[in-house]
């Protein structure tokens, strides 16, 4: 930190387990989305998101985070290609690629979030919601998506740069299921 910049504000632990959900919030939806288009009103998604009542802070996050994937998917899901070398989206379980999707809307377009926060963030969904071996894998393509794209959120660790370029270069990558990633 340069002696002109003011560190950022410290969230809350309410606040940041508010944030932290709505992100869940949103992978659950990208994954129903998966499965078919639900209406925002859907009173089945609502409740099984339970979407509603909770920090409005949050639930405006996660609205215009999940507005965001939706706007520049295309352009994600790109970066993900070109990324997990050797591997194609439809490759990628669909878990995996909708955490690959939050980790890299919140990096390449979204400033105001550190890199650090949008990678532990994603990883922690991973641990929650994907199998062991993809978390390495997830890691390493979000890590150098920030260094590629967004220069401007590092420093980043020499150690992650190594996990980063073997991500991609690994022949086993993230587990493929026949199930969930299948399209």
């Amino acid at each position: 930190m340069t002696s002109g910049e003011r560190p950022a504000p410290s969230l809350s632990p309410g606040r940041r387990r508010a944030l932290r959900a709505a992100r869940s919030k949103v992978l659950q939806r990208l994954f129903a989305d998966e499965y078919g288009s639900f209406s925002q009103d859907d009173p089945v998604l609502r409740k099984l998101l339970r979407w509603e009542g909770e920090d409005p802070m949050a639930n405006a996050f996660g609205d215009r985070l999940y507005a965001e994937i939706l706007f520049r998917k295309a352009e994600i899901d790109s970066r993900i290609e070109e990324l997990a070398r050797g591997w194609s989206l439809g490759r990628l379980t669909r878990i995996d690629r909708n955490i690959l999707r939050l980790g890299l809307c919140e990096i390449l377009f979204d400033p105001g979030i550190p890199f650090r926060v949008s990678v532990d963030e994603a990883l922690d969904l991973a641990h929650q919601f994907s199998e062991p071996e993809a978390v390495a894998f997830i890691n390493g393509i979000l890590h150098e998506a920030a260094v590629r794209y967004a220069p401007e959120k590092g420093p980043f660790s020499p150690v992650s740069s190594q996990m980063a370029g073997k991500a991609g270069k690994t022949a086993g990558g993230p587990p493929a299921s026949g199930g969930e990633g299948s399209s």
